[in-house]
């Protein structure tokens, strides 16, 4: 390893905690591949079968690359419908008719971006999924159009779903608003894909800033008779849970009484064999050269013990000290991350001098 090497790893951003959703799959590290089974497969046999699933961790802990990895496959059967309710208001989530709007509004939207492609584009973003690849810079400026959600970019099933979205009355009452996606839904079918509508930010919308209503009102608004409602629909529902929803009691008692999801599958803890595995992932990724060569034994083992005591699982944050730990390794002219970079980068990121 040089210091070229790792500025060379700095400029590609290797470590970078929250690439493009397009590029989740790409980075992702299966947890089946420790030689165990049960998650990466569970969540596809779960999306196959039109299961609805809960898939639960803390912030950060890799919700979202496990759900793109295993739900963004062009080659695959499934149509991951993805819904985000960051942006909105407390509506979207304390109303069912107003979530089923905004469902429409999702799904119509996604089938005009990925039609404004060409083909070549199209076919570049298809490709570099398909083998599980980062996108090219050319092409990363087209990824929001397409953001990954594949089973749009046929045009025929897009214009399917458009002529059979477009122009819904979304003042109707929620069950007709309903009956109208699942029609796109059936459309969706019978192109032989398997449609799933995906959340996997209810975190978010759970905490945005001047929000009129309490987090216990919209989490059990959201995950009680909005989940309920899309029981109707003719689709899997996979949900992203935060594990301190299952401390509150307006989340117990919305499982409870509305029975949305029917289980609830736990991210496993990121252990130093997976870490490293990840980071050999990025380096390779990134440099073409292996993690071993980029960190020492130590300071992959010191990353791995502040994911689990000190950022709470938060891969993200774990992330984010092995990129300051990566300046300060260039900074210093090493050719290999050390312990100590870990430990000054611990201490600039949480702030303590307990990092190392």
């Amino acid at each position: 390893m040089s210091n070229e090497t790792l500025t060379q790893l700095l400029g590609e951003h290797a470590f970078d905690g929250s690439p493009l959703h397009v590029d989740m799959a790409a980075f992702h590290v299966p947890f089946d591949d420790r030689g165990r089974t049960g998650t990466e497969s569970s969540v596809l046999r779960a999306a196959r079968s039109t299961e609805r699933l809960g898939v639960r961790g803390p912030i950060g802990c890799g919700k979202t690359s496990l759900l793109r990895y295993t739900l963004d496959d062009p080659t695959g059967t499934i149509a991951p419908i993805w819904v985000s309710v960051a942006f909105d208001d407390d509506q979207v989530v304390l109303d069912v008719r107003r979530f089923a709007a905004h469902l429409i509004q999702s799904v119509v939207r996604d089938a005009q971006r990925a039609g404004s492609l060409t083909a070549r584009d199209r076919d570049a973003i298809l490709t570099a999924a398909a083998t599980r690849r980062p996108l090219p810079g050319s092409e990363r400026r087209l990824a929001a159009k397409l953001a990954a959600k594949f089973w749009v970019a046929s045009g025929e099933l897009a214009g399917e779903v458009m002529s059979t979205l477009e122009g819904v009355n979304l003042q109707r009452p929620a069950g007709e608003v309903l009956e109208n996606v699942n029609r796109a839904l059936e459309a969706i079918a019978a192109f032989d894909r398997v449609p799933v509508i995906v959340v996997d930010d209810s975190d978010s919308f759970t905490r945005r800033p001047g929000s009129d209503s309490t987090r216990d009102q919209l989490v059990g608004a959201f995950f009680g008779p909005v989940l309920r409602a899309l029981t109707e629909l003719h689709a899997g529902l996979i949900v992203a849970v935060h594990d301190e929803y299952l401390e509150m009691p307006s989340f117990e008692r919305a499982r409870r009484e509305h029975g949305a999801l029917e289980r609830l599958l736990a991210v496993p803890p990121v252990v130093s064999g997976q870490l490293g595995r990840i980071l050999g992932r990025r380096t390779q990724l990134a440099a073409d050269v292996t993690s071993e060569t980029a960190l020492s034994t130590a300071a992959v083992e010191a990353l791995a013990e502040l994911n689990r005591a000190r950022t709470a699982r938060n891969l993200r944050a774990t992330l984010g000290i092995a990129h300051a730990a990566l300046v300060a390794a260039v900074d210093r002219g090493a050719d290999l991350i050390e312990q100590q970079d870990v430990a000054r980068a611990a201490i600039e990121q949480l702030g303590t001098e307990r990092g190392g």
